[in-house]
């Protein structure tokens, strides 16, 4: 009767574990919110002398949940400054010695210009003169560098800890700032932030639009 007893517990005991191991595994595995996070996240630091002045975390929530964040371009942002203002209205993004902008490729609005013109009349087109320069209208090597602008965010949210958002993302440690920022829409395929400060440099985030 302990024989039969004893043998029961261990296989109880063995099933339980077993079902416990397959349940933690399945939720993290089955995640897809959070695995789409992970996915779309970036990093970036910026460092003097082998020493971290700063770390970012930005997350493209437009692949995440492009349900909700659309039309613009939307991050959740987690940063962290080593030698940061006290000051709410001055750390973390807010801090003026640190930007995050999104880099621009003006080039594309000028295509998007031309495609509004109208159609083209070749009756109209005054033939070549071999006295002009065929080259003249082309653009200098290494011009196209002069179309790349970088743009402001335009709207920046500090999230507090009861935020639904910051409570979903993976980047939840006390000692980062949490922010959800939005910039202009960008028809880019690619979407790249720039991180940077005067003294220390700086970082890019690219992150590639979903299809």
């Amino acid at each position: 009767m302990n024989k039969l007893l004893a043998l029961s517990t261990i296989a109880a005991t063995i099933l339980l574990s077993g079902c416990g191991k397959t349940t933690a595994f399945d939720f993290f595995s089955t995640d897809t919110y959070y695995e789409k996070s992970i996915s779309n996240m970036q990093k970036a630091s910026l460092m003097r002398d082998m020493e971290t002045k700063a770390l970012l975390h930005a997350v493209y929530l437009n692949n995440v949940d492009p349900a909700v964040y659309n039309g613009d371009e939307y991050f959740y942002v987690a940063v962290h400054i080593i030698e940061d203002a006290y000051d709410p209205k001055k750390h973390g993004l807010r801090n003026l010695d640190y930007n995050l902008r999104m880099e621009v490729d003006k080039s594309k609005n000028d295509i998007d210009d031309a495609a509004k013109q109208p159609e083209f009349d070749k009756d109209k087109v005054t033939p070549f003169s071999s006295k002009e320069d065929p080259s003249a209208s082309k653009p200098a090597l290494g011009s196209e560098k002069h179309n790349i602008t970088h743009v402001d965010a335009i709207e920046i949210t500090e999230l507090d800890e009861n935020d639904k958002l910051r409570r979903t993302m993976p980047v939840r440690n006390q000692w980062n700032h949490f922010y959800l920022v939005r910039f202009p829409a960008n028809d880019s395929s690619q979407i790249r932030l720039i991180f940077e400060n005067d003294r220390y440099g700086t970082a890019q985030l690219t992150f590639q639009k979903a299809k």
